[in-house]
């Protein structure tokens, strides 16, 4: 599904968002953190991902990937494009933050056979939505839980008609650390239930009567309960310029508001995938980033 999370920076190529999440820590900062440290002021890159996600959520059907993107760090008091994300970040209390998060879904064409042979192209989806953060507890200055709030709505990427498709509702608790059981690693792990409005469950489930079949009976998709996640990622540096991330994810579709869809052909799901990223440019102005913008 949307697997597609946490901008690595403004990319150009937006499949790399999902991503990100495993590079959220800024292991720049030493460990124990030093309240000031410099950073460039932006920085630009290139990298690429490659991996296996399913054709659509709750599909039994997988596909290979491989994605090369450029991608656009800025430091900004107000605005900042890094790691979480491009967004206008705001502190609204000590421990409670307030941005702009996105993502991306893959296109799948439909094909002559399958669940959906005949129906139209899924294509490329877009989110964009407010995200409350509450940090929940700090176990170290490496390590904090966090509780987000990311409320998106979603387009679909094939021109003005018919682009806007629903809304989605994605809490999620996660421990985000710069030091996986003291090693240079960088990790995320996190959990969540996923809710989504009818229209875009109707964009995966629906079945119109003109793409009706025997052994695919016509069905009204509605919103509700879509499924629930679990999501892993580690990332690490190579020296000044290269890092490199790993991602994986575990959906849970048991329970969900339109498992009685003949389109939906399976109650759990995958994604994984690694990547490798470059800093090739980097401005000669630094910033210093106060410790409690930084992650985790």
């Amino acid at each position: 599904m949307n697997l597609l999370r946490k901008a690595c920076g403004i990319t150009l190529c937006l499949i790399a968002l999902p991503l990100a999440r495993t590079a959220a820590a800024d292991d720049t900062v030493p460990v124990g953190g030093a309240s000031n440290a410099p950073q460039p002021l932006w920085e630009v890159g290139i990298g690429a991902v490659a991996g296996t996600v399913a054709d659509y959520p709750a599909s039994d059907r997988y596909q290979a990937r491989f994605v090369p993107f450029p991608y656009f760090i800025y430091r900004g008091h107000l605005f900042r494009s890094d790691e979480n994300g491009a967004h206008l970040h705001t502190d609204v209390l000590s421990n409670v933050e307030l941005d702009v998060s996105g993502g991306v879904s893959f296109a799948t064409p439909s094909s002559s056979s399958g669940p959906r042979a005949g129906m139209p192209d899924l294509k490329y989806l877009a989110e964009l939505g407010p995200n409350l953060k509450i940090t929940l507890a700090r176990p170290s200055s490496d390590t904090r839980w966090l509780l987000e709030l990311p409320v998106r709505a979603v387009i679909s990427l094939n021109g003005l008609h018919d682009a806007y498709q629903g809304v989605v509702f994605t809490p999620d608790i996660g421990i985000h650390t710069r030091s996986v059981l003291g090693s240079r690693w960088s990790g995320y792990a996190g959990v969540g239930p996923e809710f989504a409005s009818a229209r875009f469950q109707q964009y995966f489930y629906q079945v119109d009567a003109q793409y009706a079949l025997p052994d695919r009976p016509a069905y009204d998709a509605h919103g509700g309960y879509f499924g629930s996640r679990l999501e892993l990622g580690a990332s690490h540096k190579l020296g000044r310029d290269f890092r490199v991330f790993f991602f994986g994810r575990l959906d849970d579709y048991a329970g969900a508001r339109n498992e009685d869809s003949p389109l939906y052909q399976s109650r759990l799901g995958y994604t994984a995938f690694a990547g490798i990223s470059w800093a090739v440019w980097r401005s000669k102005e630094v910033v210093s980033m106060p410790e409690e913008n930084r992650q985790p």
